[in-house]
């Protein structure tokens, strides 16, 4: 019996030494195959090239067996995957907006933290279609944390803030069915929206920028990730930040390589910057700075990504398909055919500019299919261009950049021949009557809160400064939370419109919008040809009596014909003469200048009681579109042009770069 323990222990001993030698066996065997096909990509690389199953995906499970836990980082999404996300709705710029608490150095969790809450609002039959890799970042990163501020109390105790009294018109908000149901009416309607499709069959959302996958790494405790130079200038383009990237050569032999801020805090107070390490790489890393009270956000919704970019690179989306983005670029040329009249028609080009060559290189779910504006004589080519600009507001297109002739073409269009005059002032004393009717709901940022006062009044007085021609130096950050204000005002005014649902309302507003830019488009016209004739009379003109008479008739007969050729504007008010620089700059009132303006259009809208039916509210989007014209940076392409100048990091060198 002792015998035949023996060899059964010598066999089960044997059988275990050799299944351990082959395990040793395969796994070496593995590991060299891996080295030798490093360059091959991943099945979840972004490039062009068809996927395939490697021995290290077969085998991943055994390799898991072996690999340590803390230096196995799992699959999450690159910056190009994050970004082409933005391109495809998942998420809009209050996303960056969420992220003011986190002061001082803005580690990559916290982004893929905002990022990941971004995925669970999507609807359940998307996130089910989501593939694994995805479904386990989601699993991994924390889950927001609802709780209260804390503010100082007067004894120095931090103290919660008093729940606000509500009133009658709060009640109303909760839907008079609350006894019933725990549904409650919406207070805002989202109009941050897709481009028009051109095609019935949209491509899945998740399929356009899941795959932009790669393996976490991790740098000083932290999770990281490679970035390009692509991906870091789109990153700046989003953000408003320019980039500051510390190179070796910059560098004193005898100097340490620090990380330090860039200049620019960008639309939400975040900075971008780099330096060398002490291994030849880059550190990529981000910096949130304190944002003062009139740079904090409201609850609307915020720009796209796609807007962000196009505009910068001088291109207006206006629709898109399966695989492509169609945008318009607008040039100086462009916007001087639109003010002379005449007809346009779109033509497919790829226009050889700084703009576009740049804009081919971002990271984007969906190719750019430039078009260019020619002339047609056609009288009905014109307005795929205006419905384009119309557009804007509803489909994520106040972005903080945009290039010096699509501003200055969206405002031609928009303002309709009208001089802005304080313009700002009254939309911010509609945003300030809105909140007043419910002031619980909180709607526009901490800005306009009782404890605030006298920083609204301050925010004022310089809005006043602006309006009488002042130069006053306005941070980016402060004009990108003012038109989250108006954006804000647009969905909460388009949400309260009577007897309508609110999309119902909403797709009302839209073609009331529509409609309002083609009638403001011609009297833009008329008021420039006017102003045009006015110029051409008075350089004419002599000094002999029997001459000044017939300017005289001629130009009232020239202010009866741009009359009748302007009676159909939306708001009925006529230019009678054309804009000056005194009407842009007069500090009076905008019921004491010489002409009609924008503000006094506002001044209507603000003695009107609320709720406003969809033509009013549509004025008021039209308002908000050319408050974005005075509120936006303008990009520089060209040498001897200023602006904002788009990050160039070509010939810098710059390849093995890390954010973490």
């Amino acid at each position: 019996m002792r015998t035949r323990d023996i060899i059964a222990v010598s066999v089960v001993l044997g059988f275990s030494f050799l299944s351990a030698m082959v395990l040793v066996a395969r796994f070496l065997w593995v590991h060299k195959s891996t080295k030798d096909q490093s360059d091959t990509p991943s099945e979840y690389s972004v490039d062009a090239v068809p996927p395939h199953n490697s021995l290290l995906s077969r085998d991943r499970a055994l390799l898991r067996l072996f690999t340590p836990k803390r230096n196995r980082g799992q699959w999450v999404p690159t910056l190009s995957g994050i970004i082409k996300a933005g391109d495809e709705g998942v998420y809009s710029s209050a996303l960056f907006d969420g992220l003011h608490s986190h002061l001082g150095r803005l580690p990559l969790e916290t982004l893929y933290d905002a990022f990941a809450n971004e995925l669970r609002r999507r609807p359940m039959a998307e996130r089910s279609s989501y593939p694994s890799e995805i479904s386990k970042f989601l699993a991994a990163t924390r889950h927001p944390q609802r709780r209260r501020s804390l503010r100082t109390g007067k004894l120095g105790r931090p103290e919660l803030p008093p729940r606000p009294q509500r009133n009658s018109i709060d009640l109303a908000e909760m839907g008079l069915n609350r006894a019933r149901s725990r549904r409650t009416s919406p207070v805002l309607i989202s109009t941050f929206n897709s481009l028009p499709s051109e095609s019935e069959n949209q491509t899945p959302v998740h399929e356009l920028w899941a795959d932009g996958l790669q393996h976490a790494q991790y740098f000083e405790g932290r999770t990281g990730i490679t970035v390009t130079a692509a991906e870091l200038s789109a990153l700046s383009i989003i953000l408003g930040s320019a980039l500051q990237i510390e190179l070796f050569q910059d560098l004193k032999d005898n100097e340490k390589p620090e990380h330090r801020s860039s200049l620019g805090k960008g639309a939400f107070g975040i900075s971008i910057s780099g330096a060398p390490t002490d291994d030849g790489n880059y550190h990529i890393s981000l910096t949130q700075h304190k944002r003062s009270v009139s740079q904090l956000p409201a609850r609307g919704s915020g720009y796209s990504t796609l807007h962000a970019k196009h505009l910068a690179s001088g291109f207006l989306p206006f629709s898109q398909d399966r695989k492509t983005v169609s945008s318009i670029l607008i040039t100086n040329a462009t916007l001087e055919t639109l003010r002379s009249g005449t007809c346009l028609h779109l033509q497919k080009n790829t226009p050889q500019t700084p703009g576009s060559r740049f804009l081919t290189t971002l990271p984007n779910s969906k190719e750019p299919n430039f078009h260019v504006l020619s002339p047609a004589p056609a009288s009905t080519s014109t307005p795929p261009l205006l419905h384009a600009i119309a557009a804007l507001p509803f489909t994520g297109g106040l972005a903080p950049l945009a290039t010096t002739p699509l501003i200055n073409t969206v405002r031609f269009v928009a303002s309709g021949g009208l001089p802005p005059g304080r313009l700002l002032q009254r939309l911010e004393a509609l945003v300030d009557k809105v909140h007043r009717q419910a002031p619980s709901l909180q709607l526009f940022g901490a800005l306009l809160e009782d404890s605030n006062a006298g920083i609204l009044f301050r925010e004022r007085e310089r809005l006043g400064k602006l309006a009488a021609g002042g130069s006053i130096n306005e941070a980016l950050a402060d004009k990108v939370a003012r038109m989250h204000r108006y954006t804000t005002l647009l969905e909460r005014l388009t949400c309260l419109v009577p007897d309508m649902k609110p999309h119902d309302a909403l797709a009302a507003v839209r073609e009331a919008t529509k409609q309002q830019i083609e009638r403001a488009y011609e009297d833009a016209v008329a008021a420039y040809s006017l102003q045009k004739d006015t110029e051409s009379w008075s350089t004419t003109s002599t000094t002999t009596p029997d001459s000044k008479r017939l300017s005289r008739a001629s130009n009232r007969g020239s202010v009866r014909r741009s009359n009748k050729r302007s009676s159909t504007s939306s708001d009925n008010i006529t230019p009678s003469t054309p804009a000056s620089p005194a009407s842009l700059t007069s500090p009076r009132p905008s019921s004491t200048f010489a002409r009609p303006s924008l503000g006094t259009l506002v001044e209507q809208v603000l003695k009107a009681s609320l709720p406003l039916d969809v033509e009013t509210v549509a004025l008021v989007a039209r308002m908000v579109l050319v408050a974005w014209t005075f509120s936006v940076d303008g990009v520089a392409w060209e040498k001897d042009e200023e602006g904002w100048r788009v990050p160039d990091l070509g010939n810098t060198g710059l390849e093995k770069m890390y954010m973490w």
